[in-house]
């Protein structure tokens, strides 16, 4: 890309400059225009280009910078940089959705129940050895928390929520893994006054992550769904109630 960047952005429309120019990198990235890690020409000529003073761009940068879309390195090699791409993304401006649209506990309930077990099938179909032994070490967990003396029902959540990103992630979807994100994202404000969970749901977490495992392991998808299904459904009659409407 030429040092004055007009291959690939063009003046900022007067009236909304800062918008546009946001709208422009954000949509350079996206469509491959400007690959990750590659750096954006400089601040003078981004500037020169998008027809702005060098404070509007400097404020559409931090913007960028914000929202994951550019990353802003200091120092003599520094500059404005392409970032990588990241499900976090999706997952973040999701949550953000689902809490100004003022979603409540039931609307996720129900979303959930179809969604995770279609991420069960999806990842008995790509899961990888990596994600095998995630789901291993997973149960693992799930039994040192749950079997203790004592225990801590935050780190048997903490297991519960790392095996349903987990699931997500085995299915190599990075819309998939992101929208798991964001939905954990809201399930942890839906349900921050909700009253510590049964003992029982501390028993079923290890013994579905250890069935789930198993079908997994075995290829059957719907034997996968159907263990999600059913834990996402016991979940949900337990909270959705005391979490109301």
């Amino acid at each position: 890309m030429s040092e004055g960047g007009g291959a690939t952005f063009t003046a900022a429309q007067r009236v909304r400059s800062f918008e546009d120019i946001i709208a422009q990198v954000r949509d350079a990235v996206a469509e491959g225009r400007l690959r990750p890690g590659e750096r954006l020409p400089s601040e003078r000529a981004l500037a020169e280009t998008f027809g702005v003073s060098r404070a509007t761009l400097r404020e559409a940068l931090r913007s960028l910078e914000a929202l994951g879309v550019v990353e802003i390195r200091r120092g003599a090699a520094g500059g404005a940089f392409a970032a990588e791409p990241d499900e976090r993304l999706l997952g973040d401006a999701l949550a953000t959705l689902l809490a100004f649209r003022g979603a409540t506990a039931r609307d996720l309930a129900e979303f959930r129940l179809a969604f995770e077990a279609d991420n069960a099938r999806w990842a008995v179909r790509h899961a990888t050895a990596e994600d095998r032994a995630a789901f291993a070490r997973l149960a693992r967990e799930a039994a040192a928390a749950g079997d203790a003396k004592r225990p801590d029902w935050r780190l048997v959540g903490g297991v519960d929520m790392q095996w349903h990103e987990a699931v997500a992630r085995a299915t190599h979807n990075p819309i998939r893994i992101g929208i798991m994100l964001g939905i954990h994202s809201a399930m942890q404000r839906a349900f921050a006054t909700v009253a510590a969970p049964l003992v029982r749901h501390r028993k079923e977490v290890r013994a579905d992550i250890e069935a789930f495992a198993r079908a997994v392991e075995d290829a059957d998808a719907e034997r996968a769904a159907e263990i999600l299904a059913q834990h996402v459904s016991r979940w949900n009659a337990r909270t959705v109630p005391l979490a109301g409407r």
